[in-house]
C-alpha cells in the first residue's frame, strides 16, 4: 500500500508515520512525503526519523522524500492532506488580524478560520485535480484544517473521494472513558455537528447510557485538548446543556473570556498568540527530530495538539481497506443523517467505514438547544466555500455577516479587505 503525505515537513508527521508502521495489514508499505521547496528542510528531518522509526519496528516500509507531486501521487492508494498555506507566518496574521477589531483570533474558528479556508481551498481543489489524472481511485484523508470546510469542497468541486479528520472526537471519547475508568473498547459516543462544533449527545458504556449519570456526579473538571484553554463555568454549560461540547465550542459560549485571554496572550510581553507559541514548539520538535538517536515520536508532540492522530488515520485507512468496519464520528457529507441539514453538507457525526467506502448513520433532528447554532456555522462555511471556488467577494462578506463570531456587516467588509491585503497572493482576486 502506498500513502502518500501532503505537507510532509509538518511536525505532525512522525504521528502518522507510527500510526501506519504499527498496522501489519498495510504491508508492504511505501510512504511518499511531499512538500514544497520551503518546506524540504524539515520534510527531509521527518523522512530521516521515519527510517529510523521503521528500523526499530523492523519494519519493511519505503519511506523517501519526493518533490514532484505527480510521481508522489502515482500509484498512491490514500493521500493524506495536512498542509498549512503560507505556513505558520500565515496562520499568526490569522490570530491577529482580528484581534484588532475586538474578535476572536483563532485558525479554524471565526474570522481565522475564514482566512485559512480561504487560503487553502484553492491548494486543495490543485490537489484533487492532480488526483483525478494520476491516482483517482486513491481515498484523500483531509487532516487540512478547517477540515469540514475543505472536505466539503472537495466534495462539490471533485468525483475524489475524501473523508475529513480531526482528533478531537477521539480526544473526547478517550476523556469520557478515562472519566468512567473504562476502556475505550468499552465506551461508544453518539456525536453530531460539525467540525470543532460538535457534540456529545450520549455516552454509552457497555451498551447503556450513562451521560446523565457523569453530567448528575459532575466528573467534567479537565481539559480535553491540549491548545484549547478550559475556561471556568464549562462544567455548569454540560449540565445546561446535557450534552458534551467540543471544547472548540468554548469560543461560542465563552467568547468574552477567551477573547481577553487571547488579547493578554497577543500584547507585549505576553506569550504571543498560539501561531507564535507554535512556531518556537516547532523548532524545538525539529531539533528533536534531527536527533540521529531519536527513532519514535518524541512526548512533546503531545504538547502541539496531535494527541491521536495516528490512531484516526491508521483505524480509517484499515477500515477503507477492507481490515473490518468500524463506526467513528469522521467529516461526511450528511447524506440525510441529521434531518435539519442538507444532504450535500459536510458534517461530523457516526459514520459506518468499510471497504465500500463511508455511510453517516442516521441521527435525527438536533436537540434544540443546539439547531439554530449548527445551521447558523453551516450557512457561514457553505457560503465560504462558494465564495473560495467562485472568487466572490460578494459572498465573502455574506460568509462573514452568517458568522456568529464577526458581529455583523462592518466587521464583515472590513475582514475581506484584510483578507485581500494579507494573502492575496493565495487567495487571487474576489470579483
Amino acid at each position: 500500500m502506498k500513502v502518500t503525505i501532503i505537507g510532509a515537513g509538518s511536525s505532525y508527521t512522525p504521528e502518522i508515520i507510527d500510526g501506519l508502521l504499527g498496522e501489519e495489514c498495510f504491508a508492504p508499505l511505501e510512504i511518499a512525503l511531499y512538500d514544497l521547496p520551503e518546506g524540504a528542510q524539515r520534510a527531509d528531518a521527518v523522512c530521516a526519523m521515519g527510517i529510523r522509526m521503521a528500523h526499530k519496528q523492523a519494519s519493511s516500509a519505503k519511506i523517501y522524500t519526493e518533490y514532484d507531486l505527480d510521481t508522489a501521487l502515482n500509484g498512491s492508494s490514500f493521500v493524506v492532506s495536512q498542509f498549512r498555506v503560507g505556513l505558520l507566518q500565515a496562520r499568526i496574521k490569522d490570530e491577529r488580524i482580528p484581534l484588532k477589531y475586538g474578535l476572536i483570533g483563532q485558525e479554524t474558528t471565526g474570522a481565522g478560520g475564514f482566512f485559512k479556508a480561504m487560503r487553502t481551498i484553492p491548494a486543495t481543489l490543485d490537489l484533487v485535480c492532480r488526483m483525478e489524472k494520476i491516482c483517482p481511485d486513491a481515498w484523500l484523508i483531509n487532516f487540512t484544517n478547517p477540515s469540514g470546510i475543505i472536505t466539503e469542497a472537495v466534495h462539490r468541486c471533485s468525483r475524489i473521494r475524501c473523508v475529513g479528520l480531526c482528533n478531537v472526537p477521539y480526544n473526547m471519547h478517550v476523556d469520557a472513558a478515562r472519566l468512567l475508568n473504562a476502556d475505550v473498547s468499552r465506551v461508544y459516543c453518539r456525536m453530531a455537528g460539525l467540525n470543532h462544533l460538535s457534540f456529545i449527545t450520549e455516552v454509552f458504556l457497555d451498551g447503556k447510557p450513562v451521560l446523565a449519570q457523569m453530567i448528575e456526579n459532575k466528573l467534567f473538571t479537565s481539559q480535553i485538548v491540549k491548545n484549547i484553554p478550559k475556561v471556568p463555568g464549562v462544567e455548569r454549560l454540560i449540565e445546561r446543556l446535557g450534552m458534551i461540547p467540543s471544547p472548540y465550542l468554548q469560543y461560542y459560549y465563552f467568547e468574552k473570556q477567551m477573547l481577553e485571554k487571547e488579547m493578554a496572550e497577543a500584547a507585549p510581553g505576553g506569550p504571543g498568540t498560539r501561531g507564535e507559541q507554535i512556531l518556537r514548539t516547532q523548532d524545538e520538535l525539529f531539533a528533536i527530530y534531527r536527533r540521529p538517536d531519536v527513532c519514535e515520536k518524541p512526548k512533546e508532540l503531545e504538547m502541539r495538539g496531535g494527541a491521536y492522530y495516528s490512531t484516526v488515520a491508521a483505524t480509517l485507512m484499515k477500515a477503507l481497506s477492507g481490515a473490518g468496519p468500524v463506526v467513528t464520528p469522521v467529516n461526511y457529507p450528511n447524506l440525510g443523517a441529521i434531518t435539519d441539514l442538507s444532504a450535500e453538507s459536510v458534517v461530523e457525526t457516526n459514520c459506518l467505514v468499510d471497504q465500500n467506502g463511508v455511510q453517516p448513520l442516521s441521527y435525527g433532528p438536533l436537540p434544540g438547544s443546539i439547531r439554530g447554532l449548527v445551521q447558523h456555522v453551516k450557512a457561514y462555511e457553505t457560503l465560504t466555500v462558494e465564495a473560495a471556488c467562485e472568487h466572490s467577494r460578494r459572498k465573502a462578506v455574506q460568509a462573514l455577516v452568517e458568522h456568529p463570531l464577526v458581529h455583523g456587516y462592518e466587521n464583515a467588509e472590513r475582514l475581506v479587505e484584510e483578507l485581500l491585503a494579507n494573502h492575496i497572493e493565495y487567495t487571487g482576486p474576489l470579483h
